[in-house]
């Protein structure tokens, strides 16, 4: 399976409730993966990525849906191209919505919260979008320097 590049999970829901298909979408979320139709999500290959793509189809089954993993082996140029794009951007948007909030902390004065709690917010919420950055997204040394910063003046 060397030669897989991608994994692209197929699923299908009992329409009864939404619940099933709110548990899906944001596991898929957490790892990072893009969707390609309603029922169909697709993230990088790794062997990491395939268990939790298992998991995941394991949990659809379990809830009395239809879920597949599918390896992909080659996807046309441009569609490689657009989804590595929306993975992308999707990275940029979390950093540097990690970043405003870390520069927001920054500026407060230091006794109007609980900065260590604030703080430790903002690097799981980083540790979380590395987590789901396939592609070594922009924004992430800055999200990183702002965190540093907030630290810096909390301790002040």
């Amino acid at each position: 399976m060397n030669d897989v590049g991608w994994l692209v999970l197929t699923w299908r829901l009992p329409a009864a409730s939404s619940t099933p298909r709110v548990a899906t979408w944001r596991s898929l979320q957490r790892l990072g993966a893009v969707t390609l139709t309603p029922g169909a999500a697709i993230v990088p290959f790794s062997e990491h990525l395939q268990e939790q793509m298992d998991w995941i189809a394991e949990d659809i089954v379990q809830r009395g849906g239809d879920a597949y993993v599918l390896p992909v082996t080659e996807l046309r140029e441009a569609d490689e191209a657009e989804i590595r794009r929306r993975m992308r951007v999707e990275s940029s948007d979390a950093y540097a919505d990690i970043r405003r909030a870390a520069e927001i902390l920054a500026r407060r004065s230091r006794d109007t919260s609980q900065p260590e709690r604030e703080i430790a917010a903002l690097e799981r919420g980083l540790s979380r979008a590395v987590e789901r950055d396939h592609f070594e997204s922009a924004g992430r040394l800055g999200a990183e320097r702002a965190i540093r910063l907030a630290r810096k003046r909390k301790e002040v």
